[in-house]
């Protein structure tokens, strides 16, 4: 079990039993409050952007989820021993796998399942979804949770989201029959300074000993706070869909919203198979596995909202209501992957046994 690891049962049993006997609930909710908080914040920014007059403007101006996502991946390379980058990139075989899979497989996955299940105005946006990379933080951070290697996630995340200039617009335009107005330049900038910069600082900090001690000290909180800036970015974004939901509803129906969601649920669940099987097949270790199916499923929340809500797009004839399928899709990433947690420990753990 990974040192530190935020909502163990060591932990939860050390804090929380006297005389052999657990506080039942109170357990559940240190083991399950990633969950909980999910379950809790999503609907709820949905509700607050709808009932609360001027809240996704003012959401839209003041909070900038990069900045977000920059210090998440800052304390994920902060706490990266550099070690692990290099012995990926000198065997890069788990990176590879992952990018196929991201860049590949789901975006054709999903371009099948629109073309026979029926999903009206969410067609477009389960497209623009499986076009956009992986995520920019949730991987590495889950990955870490389940002892995997997270040096794999942090690396795709660079390599994916670096070629997001050429691979979004390649898919939208195949499967949307229609060019995709993605400025490569400003794109790229961006990307340098939320996704390269980060984890360049984090890494460049950890040359210094006394806080490369600390980095390792701080491990388990600062992959708490991490995950407390996933949530954020969740709530911003359920803010801001609130009212284009609103104005919308008319046109939509439960069947739809049920459907997309088991699209969605599908294409990741695909994702991860095939993710822990093509890095097994290719004599991947534990770890690594680990570390290609969640980077190689996972999807980013921020580009994707960025493409279904670009004035271009929508100008192209796109329903706002495209914005969905992407959140649908990332709040159930992360109930599925939370879950997979402790699937990928036991099955690491009884690899590990059976192979000494």
């Amino acid at each position: 079990m990974e040192a530190g690891q935020l909502g163990s049962d060591d932990f939860a049993d050390r804090a929380f039993c006297t005389g052999g006997k657990c506080k039942t609930i109170t357990r559940f909710l240190i083991q399950q409050w990633f969950l909980l908080a999910l379950a809790i914040l999503l609907p709820a920014g949905v509700v607050l952007g709808q009932q609360v007059p001027g809240l996704d403007q003012f959401v839209r101006e003041s909070v900038n989820t990069s900045v977000i996502v920059f210090f998440v991946l800052f304390g994920m390379a902060f706490t990266l021993p550099t070690g692990n980058i290099r012995t990926i990139a000198s065997r890069p075989t788990g990176v590879i796998a992952a990018m196929l899979i991201n860049t590949a497989l789901l975006p054709l996955l999903s371009w099948g399942l629109v073309s026979v299940v029926p999903l009206g105005s969410f067609s477009s946006g389960l497209l623009i979804l499986a076009a956009v990379p992986t995520t920019l933080a949730s991987a590495a951070v889950w990955t870490r949770k389940a002892g995997g290697n997270d040096a794999i996630p942090l690396i795709v995340t660079l390599v994916s989201n670096a070629l997001c200039f050429l691979t979004v617009p390649f898919w939208l335009t195949l499967t949307l029959g229609q060019s995709v107005p993605i400025e490569p330049v400003p794109l790229i900038q961006r990307l340098l300074i939320v996704a390269v910069l980060p984890m360049v600082l984090g890494q460049c900090c950890r040359a210094i000993p006394s806080l490369a001690r600390l980095a390792t000290e701080k491990k388990p909180l600062i992959g708490a706070a991490a995950q407390i800036g996933i949530l954020a970015i969740i709530f911003v974004t359920s803010i801001r869909t609130g009212p284009i939901f609103q104005s919308h509803a008319e046109g939509l129906s439960l069947l739809q919203f049920v459907t997309v969601f088991f699209c969605g649920l599908f294409i990741h669940l695909v994702g991860l198979a095939a993710g822990w099987g093509l890095a097994r097949g290719l004599k991947c270790d534990c770890a690594d596995s680990i570390g290609v199916a969640f980077s190689g499923s996972q999807k980013t929340l921020p580009i994707a909202i960025e493409v279904a809500t670009a004035p271009l797009i929508l100008a192209s004839g796109i329903s706002p209501v495209a914005i969905m399928p992407p959140l649908i899709y990332h709040a159930t990433q992360l109930v599925v992957d939370t879950l997979m947690i402790a699937k990928f420990r036991k099955t690491c753990s009884d690899i590990a046994a059976t192979n000494p």
